[in-house]
């Protein structure tokens, strides 16, 4: 199957490529939205942010433009990768993948400078060391520092590195082997210096890091100490990476930034209101209560259902919309097919909202929902698949919650997600008949009202029970069992040879 599109797209204008000059980048607009020097250290930077961040914030009044620019300044400086890429090549070189960036670099790549460039300027590192970090929803949600030893191997300077005398610093060597009237050459490394080419005495250094977790760190985050790991000869010590682990809760379950807890309610509370109490995770007691007059109803949408990728389209017969201009095409109708391309192949992303197919051929539509139910025409012979609006059924996923009770949102610690709670209504399994009249008078009038009594002539009357549909299906298979497929072979046994259809 064939995708149209230009497999350049988004790669900027070629035809500018012969200018060999750059507009020098600009490496200070980040430290003034901030207000703070070049040179200031992490921890001035965060602190700045913090108190713009309170003045700026949308929920205090503030300018939300203002307060975006604010936190897309921290997100850059505050990251000590991103601040180095960003004080030598501007925002440029971070939307360039940490390099100059621009037409010129591009064009040194495809005439086959830019790579040895940056491999004769790359310096060699060693092996990082990853260590995990377990981490509970408490420390989540209140950040930690913790102090954490670390021993390593470093290079004895005293000593120092010296070049390998049996190798001469190449780190294998020639071997002559003789084998009967023949004599063969073969390389292997120095077992002098283990192949390393140099000789050198280590040591053991013992160091306490402080390991940082911030608020709202998701599962895997990271957390690296440059040049911690053990050093090698001949370029910088590899790096010490803490990989946070976040344990399971007995009580509380997360989704991104909001938490999700589990509790079971009568009807009478469902309908005439409830109260609990909780202890959340950074120890503050909540009372939680439904609002006066509000009726809670059973939810059947599962938020730990994995969703990734679904994708619900709606049909439509003789229809097209020809206004729509063609994103891609495929040559096959293969429904299935069509459907993982946009959810999770080539055009995820693109926004494709609907497609067409009609004689063999599949054109995919950009938009969104309400543009192709607009644009819809009648088209004899084709058929039009439109992408359900997933907000559509938002009505039925509705859940109560408490806005802002959820994690610290990471990097924007003064923004929360919310806490759901997960309500399971339990019924009881019987009524008094004689309180029935008493709970219809405060309760909605009933949706069925038949027109038929069980007094009158041809009328049963029946009772539900409880009947467990799966045993149900399993008794109805063992007392049909299928038909024996050579009955049908011997023609239904009428003695006569089987039935044969000719093609016309």
């Amino acid at each position: 199957m064939f995708f149209g599109g230009d497999p350049f797209e988004g790669m900027g204008g070629m035809g500018g490529m012969g200018g060999r000059s750059r507009k020098a980048a600009d490496t200070t607009g980040l430290y003034k939205t901030l207000g703070v020097a070049k040179s200031a250290q992490p921890d001035e930077i965060k602190k700045a942010y913090r108190k713009l961040a309170r003045e700026a914030h949308p929920d205090k009044g503030g300018d939300e433009a203002t307060f975006k620019k604010i936190q897309e300044a921290f997100d850059v400086l505050g990251n000590e990768e991103k601040r180095t890429i960003y004080d030598e090549y501007g925002m440029e070189g971070l939307e360039n993948g940490g390099g100059g960036g621009g037409p010129t670099d591009l064009f040194d790549m495809l005439s086959g400078r830019g790579g040895r460039r940056g491999q004769s300027s790359r310096t060699k590192k060693g092996e990082p060391i990853v260590h995990p970090l377990k981490m509970t929803l408490e420390n989540i949600m209140n950040g930690t520092t913790r102090k954490l030893k670390i021993t390593r191997k470093v290079i004895d300077r005293e000593k120092g590195v010296k070049k390998c005398a049996t190798c001469k610093g190449q780190g294998v060597v020639i071997r002559t082997v003789r084998m009967g009237p023949m004599i063969q050459q073969m390389q292997s490394a120095c077992d002098q210096c283990g192949g390393k080419g140099v000789s050198f005495d280590e040591k053991k250094l013992a160091e306490t890091l402080e390991v940082h977790t911030p608020k709202g760190a998701p599962d895997g985050h990271k957390v690296k100490f440059s040049e911690k790991a053990d050093e090698i000869p001949d370029g910088d010590a590899g790096d010490v990476v803490f990989v946070l682990q976040e344990q399971p809760h007995p009580d509380f379950k997360r989704k991104g930034d909001d938490l999700y807890i589990e509790r079971s309610i009568s009807l009478s509370e469902a309908l005439c209101g409830f109260a609990m109490e909780l202890t959340h995770l950074d120890g503050r007691k909540l009372l939680i209560k439904s609002k006066p007059g509000d009726v809670i109803k059973p939810v059947n949408y599962d938020p730990f259902r994995d969703e990734e990728g679904k994708q619900d389209w709606d049909m439509f017969e003789d229809s097209d919309i020809p206004s729509v201009d063609d994103a891609a095409a495929a040559d096959s109708e293969d429904l299935n097919i069509c459907k993982k391309a946009c959810a999770s192949g080539q055009l995820k992303g693109r926004g494709i909202g609907a497609f067409v197919q009609k004689n063999g051929k599949t054109k995919f539509k950009q938009c969104t929902t309400e543009e192709a139910m607009k644009a819809k025409k009648r088209s004899p012979g084709s058929k039009l698949f439109i992408l359900r609006d997933p907000m559509a059924s938002a009505g039925k996923r509705m859940m109560k919650a408490v806005e802002g009770g959820g994690l610290p949102r990471l990097k924007q610690p003064f923004e929360h997600g919310n806490l759901f709670i997960i309500l399971t209504i339990e019924f009881p399994a019987t009524i008094d008949p004689s309180v029935c009249a008493e709970l219809l008078k405060v309760l909605p009038p009933a949706k069925s009202v038949p027109k038929i009594t069980a007094d009158m002539a041809d009328v049963e009357e029946e009772f539900l029970t409880d009947v467990d549909p799966v045993a149900s299906f399993k008794i109805a298979q063992a007392t049909n069992p299928e038909e024996d497929d050579d009955d049908d072979e011997r023609g239904g046994g009428g003695g006569g040879g089987g039935v044969q259809c000719a093609q016309q």
